[in-house]
């Protein structure tokens, strides 16, 4: 099991906003991440998220990844806050995935939204 704790991912957004204060530091959405679960889930449930035929989940990883990484990032800045930096982060790590910025941000926005509905569960 690979746990995520709000610090290191394959991923580095920390270009995306390093505007962090101690205040935000105590808002953080969810303490701890388990990475191998999460992207288990999506190698399950990828499909249909881009409307494109011939894509694997490889085209998709990198994007769910970054999803990922931006909200246990996010220190309670919302999605549009974050939006341009995820975009130009995805663009410079995207490697040898075939989805452009326009589909990864829904792949983004997917698994972003998956952790903010487990993190207000109570």
């Amino acid at each position: 099991m690979t746990v995520y704790a709000n610090r290191s991912h394959e991923t580095d957004i920390s270009t995306i906003d390093s505007s962090t204060t101690e205040a935000a530091d105590s808002a953080l959405p969810l303490a701890v991440l388990d990475l191998d679960s999460e992207l288990a889930y999506w190698r399950n449930h990828y499909r249909g998220l881009v409307d494109r035929p011939g894509l694997r989940y490889s085209d998709y990883e990198p994007a769910v990844k970054l999803g990922l990484d931006a909200y246990m990032r996010s220190r309670g800045r919302t999605l549009e806050e974050m939006q341009d930096g995820i975009g130009v982060c995805y663009r410079r790590t995207r490697g040898a995935s075939r989805l452009d910025w326009d589909e990864a941000r829904t792949v983004v926005e997917a698994a972003w939204g998956r952790l903010e509905q487990r993190s207000s569960r109570p």
